[in-house]
Order: structure tokens, then C-alpha cells, then sequence
């Protein structure tokens, strides 16, 4: 039995090499949701083990323990990145070695830093992280997916204007923020598509999750050209990371200077489609990897989907994504009964 995440969770029964996903229930932090959950959970029985995310501190992550215990059985707990490309690989019944791309808001990473934008090299219930998004500070926590225009403050960094529709707001107290040693770091795809979408749009508050990169993708789908823009890929021991700071900072100075917002959102889907696709590429190069995974709740933005894949087909790598399962979290129960099932089979206990 695996036990997903708090937010969209799901609760995946695995047996005989079929895996039953249940409905999304929503976020488990309300009450309501929780003891819909913790009931199902109580009235388990007769399993051979428990499967939850790596965080702490997440109510799902609790009930599993609970049920590992009441049970006498053992626990398996599930990066949540592993779990994203996991569940892809459970729907098509994939078991080769394969390079994992998974962009989303967030998920609790294996250094306990707040990871987001990932590439792994996935063998079997094995994951190794060897790519990421540079990691930014996040000013105010959860305050910054909020209010995406702190995102666009951290990752701008000071090395441009802060464009003026960010007049009025308390910039130099995020900027202060940002350069604490207290402040987190996140390699979040979503907190980069936030910061984007404050620059270009002027984003500055949003109600729901995903609303200022939902905004951004469909700015984009007006375009008629884009706009070049770089970004820089580095290499240290070799684990990649994704610079994007760059076309930020051009971002800014176009939008000053009257650019046309759709072709400036273009060229941003553009940037992190090809950056990113590069370092899935090299990573399948090196691992002599023949099939790229992309999951996430980013790639429900259509146009990042495609891009990506257009530019792995080209590299000969053959691209997998979801079909059946939800795109985001709603698929992470499966991804972590994946991983438990192949740990079980090896006995990695």
C-alpha cells in the first residue's frame, strides 16, 4: 500500500503485478480529507509492506508509519521526484534503465533542500540525481509560490531593474531575504515559470496553484516568433545544473524596453525546453540510456511538453510520459508502490 502525498493524494494498492490507483481526495491537511484517508488506511490488512513520500513531517508520511507499525510490515519511503518518473514507468511497464526529467512546484529532495526541477538516472528501484535547475533562494518560504514576484526578485538577483510594475512592493526586504543564510534554496521548475510570468506579466499574487505559469503558456500561445534567449548549462562532478538567470535578466530589460509580451513568453518556454532537454541528453549519453521519462505537474503545460520532446527525438532517445495516471501528484501512490515492489523483489528491505 502506498500512501502518496498530502496535496492531490492518492492511496495505490499494488498486488499480483497490477496496481489499483485510487480517486485524487484532495489535500489531507482538511480534516475531512484525512479521515476519509485514515479510515481506508485503518481497515488495511494482509500486506506485505508500506510505501510513502521521503518527507517527514507530511501527514501521509505519518499514516504510513502508523500502518507500517500496526501491521509489523516494513515502510519504503519514496523520493518524491523517483516516485514521478516511477509512475510512468509502472504505466508502461518499463524495467530498463531509463533518464528521468521531472519538473514541478515542489518535492522534498534526498538532502532535504527543496527540489523541483531534476534530472535522475533511474535503474530499478535506484535513483541518482544528476541534474538539476540552480537552486535560488525561496524569500518567505511557501510565501514566494504565493506571490511570484519574490521569485522573480531571487532569481534576478540584483544584477538588473527590477521591472516597474514591481513599484510598491518591499523589494529590498525580499532582496535582504535572499541573501540570508537562513533562507531556503529551491531547484523548483514552478518557482522559475512563477518568476518568468511576474517579469512578462506582471504577475503578482495568484489564487491557485499553477494560475501565474498557466498565464504564461497562454501569452505564449499568441505568438507569432519568439525571442532568443540563453541559458547555461554547467557541470561539476558530474551532476548538471541549468542556469537560467541570464534570460531572466533579459526578460526584465525587453519587457522595459516595450517588446512584445508573447513572443518574450515564447522565447522563455523555449529556453528551458532546450536547456533542459540538453541535459537530459548528455545524462543518456553518458549512462548509455535509451529512454527519457518526463513527469511532473509542468509538462501539463502543453507547449513545455512538446518542445522537450521534439528536441529528444531528435537525439534518437525515445520519450515516455503519462497516459492514464494523473500528470502531478495524483500519480505519486503509484510511483511509490513501483519502487517498493522492485525494493521487495530484490530485497532491499
Amino acid at each position: 500500500m502506498a500512501t502518496g502525498v498530502d496535496l492531490k493524494n492518492s492511496l495505490c494498492l499494488a498486488q499480483d503485478g497490477s496496481a489499483l490507483l485510487s480517486v485524487v481526495s484532495g489535500d489531507i491537511n482538511d480534516p475531512a480529507n484525512y479521515k476519509r484517508v485514515a479510515n481506508v488506511l485503518h481497515q488495511t490488512g494482509e500486506i506485505d509492506g508500506v510505501a510513502c513520500d521521503l518527507h517527514p513531517d507530511l501527514h501521509s508520511t505519518r499514516l504510513a508509519t502508523q500502518l507500517a507499525e500496526r501491521l509489523d510490515v516494513p515502510i519504503f519511503q519514496v523520493q518524491h521526484h523517483h516516485a514521478h518518473i516511477a509512475a510512468v514507468l509502472a504505466e508502461h511497464g518499463i524495467d530498463e534503465p531509463v533518464v528521468g526529467v521531472a519538473m514541478d512546484g515542489f518535492g522534498f529532495g534526498s538532502d532535504g533542500s527543496a527540489w523541483g526541477g531534476e534530472c535522475l538516472y533511474v535503474d530499478g528501484s535506484s535513483s541518482v540525481r544528476m541534474g538539476h535547475l540552480k537552486p535560488v533562494p525561496m524569500p518567505g518560504g511557501d510565501a514566494a509560490s504565493r506571490q511570484p514576484w519574490r521569485m522573480a526578485v531571487a532569481w534576478l538577483d540584483g544584477q538588473a531593474a527590477v521591472p516597474e510594475m514591481f513599484n510598491g512592493l518591499p523589494v529590498e526586504a525580499i532582496r535582504s531575504l535572499c541573501s540570508s543564510s537562513m533562507t531556503p534554496k529551491t531547484t523548483s521548475a514552478g518557482r522559475l515559470f512563477d518568476a518568468a510570468s511576474a517579469i512578462v506579466l506582471g504577475s503578482r499574487e495568484v489564487s491557485f496553484e499553477g494560475e501565474a505559469a498557466i498565464a504564461l503558456e497562454r501569452e505564449a500561445a499568441d505568438a507569432e516568433t519568439f525571442r532568443e534567449l540563453p541559458c547555461r548549462l554547467d557541470e561539476n562532478g558530474g551532476v548538471y545544473q541549468l542556469d537560467c538567470s541570464e534570460a531572466l535578466i533579459q526578460l526584465t530589460e525587453a519587457v522595459q524596453a516595450g517588446e512584445p509580451k508573447p513572443e518574450l513568453a515564447a522565447g522563455f518556454h523555449r529556453m528551458l525546453a532546450a536547456g533542459m532537454a540538453e541535459m537530459a541528453i548528455r545524462i543518456a549519453t553518458a549512462r548509455k540510456a535509451q529512454t527519457v521519462v518526463l513527469a511532473g505537474g509542468c509538462f501539463l503545460n502543453a507547449l513545455l511538453k512538446e518542445q522537450m520532446t521534439a528536441h529528444l527525438e531528435r537525439a534518437g532517445l525515445k520519450v515516455l510520459g503519462s497516459i492514464l495516471a494523473p500528470q502531478g501528484d495524483g500519480a505519486i501512490a503509484l510511483g511509490q508502490a513501483w519502487v517498493a515492489v522492485q525494493k521487495m523483489k530484490r530485497g532491499n528491505f
